[in-house]
Formats: C-alpha cells, structure tokens, sequence
C-alpha cells in the first residue's frame, strides 16, 4: 500500500489538480487490499472459513503492484 501511495502521488505531481487527484488513484487501487485484509481477519478470527485465498490474494496483489510500481516510478519522475 506504501508503494502505491509513493507511486500515485509521484504520478499526480504535475497535474494541476494534484490535491483530489491523488485520492481519486489511489483509492480504487486499494480496494482489493482493504478488502482481502478484512476478509482475511475476518476467517482467523471466527474460524468459520480458512484464511488461505484471502491471504494467497493480498500477498499476488502485493507482488504484482509493487513490482509494477518499482518498475515505472523512474519513467514517471522523468516523465515531462
């Protein structure tokens, strides 16, 4: 999540509108995060159900966002 943040705020530094900008990425991107956190807890906590597709999602959505983020952060601090 810290990755995304860093990355969408880099990404909306040169648009004029950068104070709702930002918000406007970023939230829709961490939903699936916010959303297999709670669910996650929510099957530990209970015991009603196992844990693992939550747990199994979070982490391939941290893989696959932080991988991508690290990729294209310097071609959007360049970018002009």
């Amino acid at each position: 999540m810290v990755v995304n943040g860093t990355f969408f705020a880099a990404m909306s530094l040169r648009t004029r509108s950068r104070e709702i900008m930002l918000p406007l990425l970023l939230f829709p991107i961490s939903i699936p995060a916010l959303l297999a956190t709670v669910e996650g807890t929510t099957a530990i906590l209970t015991g009603d159900y196992s844990p693992k597709f939550w747990i199994v999602l979070l982490a391939a959505y941290n893989v696959v966002f932080t991988t991508a983020c690290l990729l294209l952060f310097d071609k959007v601090l360049n970018a002009e």
